[in-house]
């Protein structure tokens, strides 16, 4: 798996780049074709994310561990963080760019994301019932898990609607986005919701102040180039460390582990280290110009990728979405699992994206 999927995914993402020359920038970083581009790049490793989930994460059985994808285990975060920051950022500048942006807005913004979730948590929720399977409430959340993006995007598009579509000025409408961030934080920790739920969810406001400030943003970021870019990796790295490895580096320095400072510990180093890792992609960008055809194509549809991923990772796995269910259709070869994964994944989603497409066309 080192020697396939590595090199491949390093071809994937650097096929036809172009690196700017000393003194030079690659003034289309945030361009919709290179984030298109981009977020294409990085639905492809949080479906090598999942997919670790279910090969080589400590916490499977011993007997179905292979190793080998075992650097992606933890990173979905970090590309979710992303997709917030390019989701704020692309709302943003829409938003500043069209003069009627706001109409219709609920069926081009929200629908398309309501939908292929709709389908594809029903997908889940036959198969397991299908199964004799138990789940538990909420039903709408666990009987698909991956599901937890889709309130978290949709509740963010309504508060931009509220903040920009409904409030006169800007200031206030950035007020009300940041408290209704801070609402959605506090929700998920009283409802007991994992740290995955809202340690990324910030980096959408980040995104719509960096549509709002970019100019000035980059060429703050070009005057210290290569010092932001140190200290952005090492943010991210020492964020991820803490958030992920907690239990060994608190004990080797002779400290205590406790449950409450794994938890914090976890939520403080994913949120700032999502908020450093962002900035870090933004940084090479300004330097490596990405892009080529399959990314382009990827791009597209990556929240359906997103979406319909899991179905194969979890049917092709050990067991259906838990340890103990038995399989479906299992692979037992990692290698030929991840290619089975990626070969039914992306047609189908593309076909979802289609109809999807349709769909919302016919309902404007």
């Amino acid at each position: 798996m080192v020697f396939v999927f590595y090199p491949l995914l390093a071809l994937l993402l650097f096929a036809k780049a172009k690196v700017a020359r000393r003194g030079e920038w690659n003034e289309e970083a945030l361009s919709f074709h290179q984030t298109k581009a981009l977020l294409g790049f990085l639905a492809i490793i949080i479906l090598f994310h999942h997919a670790s989930q279910r090969i080589c994460a400590p916490w499977l059985p011993p007997e179905v561990i292979t190793h080998g994808l075992d650097a992606f285990v933890y990173v979905g975060y970090l590309c979710v963080a992303v997709f917030f920051c390019f989701s704020g950022y692309g709302m943003y500048t829409a938003y500043r760019s069209k003069a009627h942006f706001f109409k219709g807005y609920f069926v081009k913004h929200i629908l398309p994301i309501v939908l292929p979730a709709v389908v594809m948590w029903l997908v889940f929720y036959a198969i397991e019932r299908g199964r004799g399977m138990k789940i538990d409430p909420p039903v709408v959340i666990n009987a698909y898990s991956y599901i937890w993006y889709i309130p978290a995007i949709v509740f963010l598009y309504l508060i931009f609607w509220i903040a920009f579509g409904l409030v006169k000025t800007e200031k206030a409408g950035l007020c009300i986005l940041l408290i209704g961030t801070i609402i959605y934080s506090v929700l998920c920790f009283f409802l007991g919701a994992g740290t995955w739920w809202y340690n990324t969810h910030h980096l959408f406001i980040v995104g719509v102040l960096v549509g709002k400030y970019k100019e000035q943003l980059l060429r703050v970021l070009k005057r210290g180039y290569v010092i932001w870019i140190i200290l952005t990796a090492f943010i991210t790295a020492f964020g991820f460390a803490i958030s992920n490895y907690y239990y060994p580096i608190i004990t080797a320095f002779g400290g205590r582990y406790t449950d409450f400072g794994h938890f914090i510990a976890e939520l403080t180093g994913q949120t700032v280290s999502a908020f450093t890792f962002s900035f870090l992609v933004l940084l090479i960008g300004m330097k490596v110009r990405i892009g080529n055809r399959l990314l382009s194509f990827l791009g597209v549809f990556t929240l359906e990728l997103y979406l319909v991923h899991p179905l194969f990772v979890q049917l092709l796995g050990f067991s259906f979405v838990d340890n103990v269910s038995g399989p479906v259709f299992y692979i037992k070869d990692q290698t030929l699992y991840l290619l089975a994964v990626i070969a039914l994944s992306i047609p189908l989603s593309f076909l979802l994206h289609k109809g999807v497409q349709k769909l919302c066309r016919k309902d404007r």
